[in-house]
């Protein structure tokens, strides 16, 4: 199984959308696009685990932002995710 990292390196050049984020996720999670859940989901219901949402948070903070695990499992979404991960980038934008 290839891991986020391996499908998606992450740097300061790859821009973060919501689509990267999406494939940041299924990666994390082992899944396939096309099991990922609608993006108002709680994605725990769906396997994801600690270790997944630490995946996530490390290669948000390569590509340059600043999130943290508990901003993130507070609402497991990908909707929720991407409202964190967008305001984390306007703020690093400042």
């Amino acid at each position: 199984m290839n891991t986020a990292s391996e499908t998606l390196p992450m740097s300061k050049e790859v821009p973060m959308t919501k689509e990267v984020l999406r494939s940041l996720i299924a990666d994390s999670m082992g899944l396939a696009a096309g099991e990922m859940p609608g993006d108002d989901e709680d994605l725990v219901d769906y396997g994801l685990h600690s270790i997944a949402v630490m995946q996530v948070v490390s290669l948000c903070q390569q590509s340059g932002v600043e999130v943290t695990f508990p901003e993130l499992i507070a609402t497991p979404t990908v909707d929720a995710w991407w409202r964190v991960l967008s305001a984390a980038d306007r703020a690093a934008a400042r």
